[in-house]
Order: C-alpha cells, then sequence, then structure tokens
C-alpha cells in the first residue's frame, strides 16, 4: 500500500506544538496509511530556552508512544534582532528557516524515489503565523494547509482586516466606533488583539497573515460548530472576503486537546490530586494564566485578598514579575497562608491543568483566556473568571462574555496595565461560584457546552464529520 505522508509545520512554541501534534494524531487514526513528518523549528533565542527541555520531554514522548509520527530537527538558527519581543522580528526569522524546510520535505520525495515502497506527499500543514511558508508549498507543488490554533472568531477578523483597514480612517486604537466583523457582534476597539492597538509594534505583520490565508488549499481550525456556528458561516459564505476573492474551504476540527499527555511532573500531580480530594464537590476556584502570565507584587496581593474574602476554596499556580524565586511570604499580604490554609493552596511551579480542570472539586477557573486554556475549561464543563493579559486574549474574552455566555468578566483598569482591585475580584469569584443569576447562567451555559464539545468529536459529530472528509481528500 502506498504510503501517504502529511507534514505539519507548528511554531517552535509548546501550546502550539502540543495542539499541532494531536491533529496529527486525528489523522494517523482515520487512515492506516497514513504518516506523519514534523519538521522542527529551533531557534536560539534567551528567552525561549525555558520551553526547550518541556518540547524536548513531549517530543520524546510523542515518538515513543507514536512510530508513525517522525520529528525532524532543523538546524540551530540564531536569531538575528535585538527585541526578542517583536514578533514582526519573529515572523523573520520564521523566513530564515523556508529553504530548511523545504530540503526536509525534498528528503522525504527523494527517499520514495529511491525505495520499493511508495510514499506520496498529500498535504503540508503549516501554523496560522507561518504563512511565509506557504511558498514552499507553492515551489513543491504540494497542498498547504493552514492550521489555526485559536478560535474561528481570530480567524474571521484576520480574514477582513484588509477590508476593516479600508474601512476605519484611523489607527484601531483611536477610533472612536465599535469595530464591526461578519459573524460577531460588534467590539470595542480595545478588545482586538494587542499587535493592532499596542504602540509598541507595528501590526502589519500581522494583518499580512491574514491577506496570505487566501492562497491555501484550505483552512483547518481548532473550534467546533457548536461553540462558532454563526461566525463560521460567516466565513464559509465569503463575507470576511468581501472582494470577490473565493474563502478557501474552512474545516472546524476541535476540540483538539491533549487529555492523555503524560504529566511533567507525576508526583505535583498526585500531590494535588489528594489536595483536590479532600475538597468539596465544586467547591475550588482554580486560578492558572498559561506558561507566559505573570503580576506585579501589588496585583499578587490584591488577588489574594480578594480571594480571601470570597470564602472560596482556591488552587492558585501563581507567576510573580519579579523572580521565580520570591518567597510567598514575601509577596503575599502577611498572614495570608496561615488564615487560608486548609481551604487555599499557592504554588509557583508547574501544574497539571487538565487534570485539575477535570477534577470533580474544581468549581471555576480564573484564566487568561488563551484559546488553549479555553478549550480545556470547556471540555470540562468548568465556567470561566476572565483575566486576559496579551496577544488575542481580550478578544477571546470578550467572544466568551458577550458572544457565547462561557465566562464572568472583570472591570480592568487599562490606564494601569489592566489593574484589578481586591473589591472587584470578590465580586468575580463570588459569582463565579453562583452567586448571582449572571453566574448561575454561566454555569448552566458551561456544563451545555461540555456536552456539545464531546458529541462534536464523538463518531457522526460535526468534527468528526470533518476530519472524515479531510482524510478522504488526502487519499486522494
Amino acid at each position: 500500500m502506498e504510503e501517504i505522508v502529511i507534514v505539519f509545520l507548528p511554531l517552535p512554541g509548546v501550546g502550539h506544538l502540543i495542539s499541532t501534534i494531536e491533529l496529527a494524531k486525528c489523522f494517523l487514526e482515520k487512515q492506516q496509511c497514513f504518516s506523519i513528518t514534523v519538521p522542527l523549528m529551533h531557534p536560539n533565542i534567551p528567552s525561549m530556552k525555558s520551553t526547550a527541555a518541556p518540547i524536548a520531554s513531549y517530543v520524546q514522548s510523542v515518538s515513543a508512544s507514536n512510530p508513525r509520527i517522525r520529528f525532524v530537527d532543523l538546524p540551530l538558527i540564531d536569531f538575528p534582532f535585538d527585541d526578542v519581543q517583536n514578533p514582526a522580528h519573529f515572523m523573520s526569522f520564521i523566513d530564515m528557516y523556508k529553504s530548511n524546510v523545504k530540503e526536509a520535505i525534498k528528503r522525504i520525495a527523494s527517499a520514495s524515489s529511491s525505495s520499493s515502497h511508495p510514499t506520496r506527499i498529500a498535504a503540508f500543514i503549516i501554523d496560522f503565523f507561518s504563512t511565509t511558508m506557504i511558498d514552499v508549498g507553492k515551489e513543491l507543488g504540494i497542498p498547504t494547509y493552514i492550521y489555526f490554533t485559536s478560535g474561528a472568531a481570530l480567524l474571521a477578523l484576520m480574514l477582513y482586516l484588509p477590508t476593516l483597514q479600508a474601512k476605519v480612517p484611523c489607527e484601531f486604537k483611536d477610533y472612536q466606533g465599535e469595530i464591526e466583523v461578519p459573524g460577531m457582534l460588534p467590539l470595542p476597539p480595545a478588545m482586538m488583539p494587542s499587535p493592532l492597538v499596542d504602540q509598541k509594534y507595528n501590526g502589519a505583520w500581522f494583518i499580512n497573515h491574514g491577506k496570505r490565508f487566501r492562497e491555501t488549499d484550505g483552512l483547518i481550525v481548532n473550534t467546533f460548530a457548536g461553540l462558532e456556528l454563526t461566525t463560521l458561516k460567516s466565513i464559509a459564505n465569503g463575507e470576511c472576503l468581501p472582494d470577490h476573492h473565493p474563502t478557501p474551504p474552512v474545516y472546524p476540527v476541535g476540540p483538539l486537546l491533549a487529555l492523555d499527555n503524560k504529566s511533567q511532573e507525576p508526583q505535583t500531580t498526585s500531590q494535588l490530586m489528594e489536595w483536590l480530594n479532600q475538597q468539596p464537590h465544586s467547591s475550588v476556584v482554580f486560578l492558572c494564566f498559561g506558561s507566559m502570565g505573570s503580576f506585579s507584587i501589588q496585583q499578587v496581593k490584591e488577588m489574594a485578598l480578594g480571594l480571601e474574602r470570597s470564602g472560596h476554596h482556591f488552587l492558585w499556580s501563581l507567576r510573580c514579575r519579579s523572580s521565580a524565586d520570591t518567597n510567598l511570604e514575601d509577596i503575599l499580604p502577611e498572614g495570608f497562608l496561615e488564615r487560608t490554609k486548609g481551604r487555599g493552596l499557592v504554588l509557583q511551579s508547574w501544574v497539571p491543568q487538565v487534570d485539575i480542570l477535570g477534577h470533580v472539586a474544581v468549581g471555576g477557573f480564573v484564566s487568561h483566556c488563551g484559546w488553549n486554556s479555553t478549550l480545556e475549561s470547556i471540555w470540562f464543563g468548568v465556567p470561566m473568571l476572565a483575566w486576559p493579559l496579551y496577544a488575542e486574549q481580550k478578544f477571546n474574552a470578550f467572544q466568551l462574555l458577550r458572544d457565547i455566555g462561557l465566562a464572568v468578566g472583570l472591570s480592568m483598569d487599562n490606564e494601569k496595565d489592566g489593574w484589578v482591585s481586591a473589591e472587584e475580584f470578590e465580586k468575580g469569584a463570588r459569582c463565579l461560584m453562583g452567586g448571582s443569576e449572571k453566574g448561575q447562567k454561566v454555569r448552566k451555559k458551561a456544563k451545555e457546552m461540555a456536552e456539545a464539545s464531546k458529541k462534536a468529536v464523538a463518531q457522526g459529530g460535526s468534527s468528526f464529520v470533518t476530519l472524515e472528509l479531510l482524510a478522504k481528500k488526502f487519499m486522494l
């Protein structure tokens, strides 16, 4: 039988890599003749060194359990810019890998021609921030697809941005009206993704990615029809590309989650599960803000006071901006740990987010609204208290609050770096745990959406059927 290879190119970040591999696994389940090749970019960037070990561990684990997934290490390339935090610079860096990626794919083809075992590359699936690699697919004559690791709302916005630029006569941050995008509610400019409103960076790179989506053979999205049906319809109907350019086919295949990902620290996981086992059902507020979410010491103290006054049990994964080695007693209010002993637990280390969200003791999630975290929360039916920090998180939070109704909001002072007072956080935590009519509605909606998410990926579900269609397309 002919071996059909699908080449995946993820961004060199833990979240993007894991989500990409979950999609790859789905294709392996569809056809025995499929195999996966994953070229890995290795940027020599000081700020990304902390992710090198988790990525290496994850790759090793996947390789050991999935012999049909082959990772190819690309050469290490030095970062040529001083400002590593500038996403435009980082995207230029991805562009430097084009020749390496091209050679890696050509080696697959040449190995097939010299072997008695026939091999065909059916698709090249790239991260949505790697659109420069569309050129590689075109040069090699391989159908190229975008894997959009965020939701359909952000995809709709990125497709529509060139049109929006022509309609809005000034910088988005200075616009006085609401931003209207097909398939979603009008949103305040402050809720736009930070590359479009943050004065530190030129958002042209973000807009250019969206422009290039139309050149692909399809857009694979980590969402599901039950979550973003209106938006998905608007994209499919061509409303987000009103310049008469055909919209590539859209394939919602989510939620794609690493639910079986082996714990990096089994002892920590075991201890946390033991603590959660002692807490009442749906009583714990879980606070976690992703791998890059951190707060000032002043904000940490306000959060602690709000938590304490709310009276709820809590599990808090805390990162402070000062130092990872800061003693908890130095950054938390005096006596806080003693007063909340038994009903609260604060950790400054990695925590197994999926295991925690899946525990029956957890009743609410204070989240930065990153898309992976959002989908995990939805899957387990845990309502969210939205505390967005950077990137597209405010945009996601707006959709969750206003469009979908899966989260409770906080009043944040954007003039003071998104400051939230202890009183506001106490009120938000109480609402999240069902202490108001609004909170109760959000909790009910979370349970309904959890059921919808599981139906989507079950046999005969919308995402299941979409993946079947794509797999058949790759077989042709």
